[in-house]
């Protein structure tokens, strides 16, 4: 057998070389296919057309929301939520938590929506109670094997029903505060039957805390008003809401001085808490304002 030349042995390691190039630019391709083939699945797609639709904000989920009416009003409202995962999966099992919020006044509602798994990666969500108009937004908190996520769905024009009367559209009424708001602590009931006056146990009344009050009850002479019944209530005359509790009379510490617990504020601004005072012979009624910070 001959013996190869130098230069014919540098061809054969060009050539082999050349098919090792060849072989690899094969191999990488082929992988980049099975990535792309891997991963077609890996983008999230709406499933209804009609539907609010987004996709949270590490991109595990997607998330359609389907609102009667096509859009939440003020008042009790109802929804459906359909999620899938990143391959296009539905999502069942989830814990899910909504939370309505007014980013403009800083509150949300009084009681978180009810949820309702209903299969397939639906959640029938419920008692969605939004007490004024403008622009809320619906939190969506997603939790999975660990996985959790978020997603916030803004509706900037929320408004009340028209065309027909509603239970609470005393509620929806709005009121700008006068500019000589009195807010004195002590005063006379409405038709001057009473003497009337509060101190809060924590100065100022604070905000989203429960506290108590003492009201102290006298007749017009000054004598006090024992073994009353007192009932009371409180809103937001420019929010158009009231109490997110219902605090109530609960006794007589003393001589005409009455323990008020339950009472808590869900926000700063102004707030007018009314008390109607009964005794056997006279029954009236009494205002206070308040500004909260």
């Amino acid at each position: 057998m001959n013996e190869l030349s130098f230069a014919e042995m540098e061809g054969i390691v060009k050539s082999l070389r050349s098919v090792m190039v060849l072989s690899l630019i094969f191999i990488l391709a082929g992988c980049a296919t099975a990535v792309k083939e891997t991963n077609k699945h890996d983008e999230h797609k709406r499933h209804y057309e009609k539907s609010f639709y987004k996709v949270t904000q590490a991109e595990n989920y997607s998330v359609e929301m389907m609102v009667e009416d096509k859009m939440f009003k003020v008042g009790v409202n109802a929804a459906d939520i359909i999620i899938h995962d990143r391959n296009d999966r539905e999502v069942v099992g989830a814990d899910i938590t909504i939370t309505p919020w007014m980013p403009e006044m800083g509150h949300g509602v009084f009681t978180p929506p009810n949820i309702t798994e209903r299969g397939g990666g639906l959640y029938r969500v419920e008692d969605v109670t939004l007490v004024m108009g403008g622009l809320w937004e619906m939190r969506i908190e997603i939790s999975k094997d660990n996985i959790k996520d978020i997603v916030v769905f803004d509706f900037p024009d929320v408004k009340a029903e028209t065309g027909h009367a509603r239970e609470h559209d005393h509620k929806m009424v709005v009121t700008k505060a006068p500019a000589d708001l009195d807010l004195s602590t002590s005063r006379l009931s409405s038709n001057k039957a009473f003497k009337v006056s509060y101190t809060s146990d924590r100065e100022p009344a604070p905000v989203n805390k429960i506290h108590s009050w003492r009201l102290n009850v006298l007749t017009a002479e000054g004598d006090p008003v024992t073994g009353a019944i007192i009932s009371l209530d409180g809103n937001m005359p420019e929010h158009g809401h009231g109490l997110p509790t219902e605090p109530e009379v609960t006794q007589e510490i003393s001589s005409g001085e009455y323990l008020v617990e339950g009472m808590k504020f869900s926000m700063p601004g102004w707030w007018v808490i009314d008390f109607n005072i009964k005794t056997d012979d006279k029954q009236d009624s009494v205002k206070f304002n308040l500004i909260l910070r």
